[in-house]
């Protein structure tokens, strides 16, 4: 985090170097090709970047002089689309002071994070560079419209699958709740017989025969006689 010191001088850096860009003589200007690639770009279409995420890019400088010289920030404005003098916000500085060598490329990292509505906007970037006599040379990194949106809302979100369970466990209340409110006596049905005695079962076979020949005439549960000859 930079202090509020170190912020001031930042954004009065940033406007030095954003009037000194067409002031600087291109004579003395260093030979240096700067790009910048910004992520998920697709070539031909408008860099998009996400809102409230951390925007990576990649900005290669390629030295193609016969001297080193030195990358000491990276600074940058958003602005309106339509009018780059209107800045929206300063982006943060980043420092490096990372050596260039001659006839060599470097690559720096810079992020950019900010909350935007899903809009176009314009972007500045700017990198300072010093020769080995100290001179300071402000070289555009970026000068063109990006797209804010917003993140894409993954369906696999810790809160939505928290959200999920608890709708679930809620239903499946209900449901049981349910269940035994309407069939209570399902479940006393359910319940086992209690298991006899040997004598208890005996008895029980007993009074199961005589009520089973309660139905038949006397006359049939005698057992019959042979007839006697006289």
């Amino acid at each position: 985090m930079f202090g509020l010191k170190t912020t001031l001088k930042a954004l009065l850096c940033s406007a030095l170097l954003l009037a000194s860009v067409a002031a600087a003589p291109a004579a003395d200007a260093p030979n240096v090709g700067i790009t910048a690639e910004f992520p998920n770009a697709i070539e031909g279409l408008t860099p998009s970047l996400i809102s409230g995420e951390s925007n990576k890019l990649k900005v290669t400088f390629r030295n193609s002089g016969k001297t080193d010289l030195k990358v000491n920030l990276i600074i940058g404005t958003i602005s309106e689309s339509d009018d780059f003098s209107n800045v929206i916000r300063n982006l943060t500085a980043y420092r490096y002071a990372t050596t260039l060598k001659a006839d060599a490329t470097l690559i720096l990292p810079y992020t950019i994070t900010m909350d935007l509505p899903s809009r176009e906007v314009g972007l500045t970037l700017l990198a300072d560079i010093t020769d080995s006599t100290k001179n300071h040379f402000p070289m555009v990194v970026y000068n063109s419209t990006v797209t804010f949106s917003e993140p894409i809302q993954s369906w696999f979100d810790a809160q939505l699958i928290f959200l999920y369970i608890l709708i679930a466990c809620i239903f499946a209340a209900i449901g049981v709740f349910f269940k035994d409110s309407v069939a209570p006596e399902s479940k006393k049905a359910s319940k086992k017989t209690p298991s006899m005695t040997p004598e208890e079962r005996v008895a029980a076979e007993e009074k199961s025969k005589i009520l089973d020949e309660d139905w038949i005439p006397e006359h049939h549960k005698k057992s019959p006689h042979a007839t006697k000859r006289r």
